[in-house]
């Protein structure tokens, strides 16, 4: 779990999202747009990891689905 719970409400919503929006986005996708791997992707959006990085990468994917995709 996070320290920001906001950030865990985040990694929830954009998990639950990508699990009905697979034709539009994935977490390879993702990884691929903002440069990092997908299991770090992964472990990131599962609170498997839980350092700043994660968070942040959280905080981006999340900010880049509403602003594209308005979830």
């Amino acid at each position: 779990m996070f320290i920001h719970s906001e950030t865990n409400t985040k990694a929830e919503s954009v998990l639950s999202w990508l699990g009905s929006h697979k034709k539009q986005e994935t977490q390879k996708s993702l990884a691929n747009r903002f440069g990092k791997s997908r299991t770090f992707v992964s472990l990131s959006l599962n609170k498997q990891s839980v350092t700043k990085a994660s968070e942040q990468i959280v905080n981006d994917i999340y900010e880049y689905l509403v602003e594209k995709y308005g979830i």
